[in-house]
């Protein structure tokens, strides 16, 4: 058995989220369909970290455990011709065993997509939040400033989920402006189900209700989702990037690093 991660790009529009579900289409679901067809073995997928529906994937990971030895470039190539066009692999690994998608990882990054104009473009449908107000990316770039470092994000997630350990780790955050787009950029050692939804769907409505960019700290001190504003929605959300020692690298498919 040798193992292999796979870096995965999908549109997330048409899929029920990343996990396998009963009657639902998702991604895991058509990876493992494609892995069984051209393996003729029953192989479970295991990602770096669920998304929801809607949400996109840049550079998904994944793993998983195969009898026997393929060339990866040609792995590359059955897997994209039998999956679907919303969704495809874009570099194929051989890893060490010690290797875990999801325990590996150092960080991850995530990028949120805002378009900002007066008028709805239906080429951002399903790829972007719409925001018909002028926003000022200084005000944004500072309120994410406040949140860099370890904090508790208690007022950051679904509520269900702070029950568990709510502290993570914010790495750095930067905002990008391209013509009527902005990408707000959060990269943390691990998140929270919906923190960066959240975080972005607070910083907006801060922002129209002319708050002080600093207020995002003070909700966050509160430690309760009740403080926070709306969760922004799931289509403007990408799974960017995700960080891993290259030492538990042995073989890739292209150069691009995992």
């Amino acid at each position: 058995m040798k193992r292999y991660a796979l870096k995965i790009k999908y549109n997330g529009t048409n899929f029920c989220g990343w996990q396998i579900q009963d009657n639902l289409r998702t991604v895991q679901g058509e990876l493992e369909r494609a892995v069984k067809i051209f393996t003729k073995q029953n192989i479970r997928v295991i990602a770096s970290g669920r998304t929801d529906t809607g949400v996109h994937a840049l550079n998904q990971v994944a793993h998983c455990d195969i009898d026997g030895e393929f060339d990866l470039r040609r792995l590359c190539i059955a897997l994209n011709g039998i999956m679907p066009d919303d969704v495809s692999v874009s570099n194929a690994y051989i890893v060490e065993k010690s290797f875990h998608s999801r325990f590996s990882a150092i960080s991850r990054e995530y990028h949120y997509k805002i378009y900002n104009s007066v008028l709805r473009s239906p080429f951002m449908r399903y790829l972007a939040m719409w925001v018909n107000e002028p926003l000022n990316v200084k005000y944004i770039s500072d309120s994410l400033k406040n949140i860099e470092g370890e904090h508790d994000f208690a007022s950051f997630c679904k509520k269900k989920s702070a029950n568990e350990n709510t502290i993570r780790k914010i790495i750095k955050t930067s905002v990008l402006e391209q013509d009527d787009e902005i990408i707000i950029k959060i990269r943390g050692n691990a998140f929270l189900h919906n923190m960066i939804r959240i975080i972005v769907g607070t910083i907006i409505d801060m922002y129209v209700n002319n708050k002080n960019s600093g207020d995002l700290m003070e909700i966050l001190k509160k430690k309760d989702r009740i403080y926070a504003g709306p969760t922004a929605p799931p289509y403007g959300l990408y799974l960017a990037n995700i960080e891993y020692p290259e030492n538990e690298i042995i073989d890739a498919a292209y150069t691009e690093k995992l």
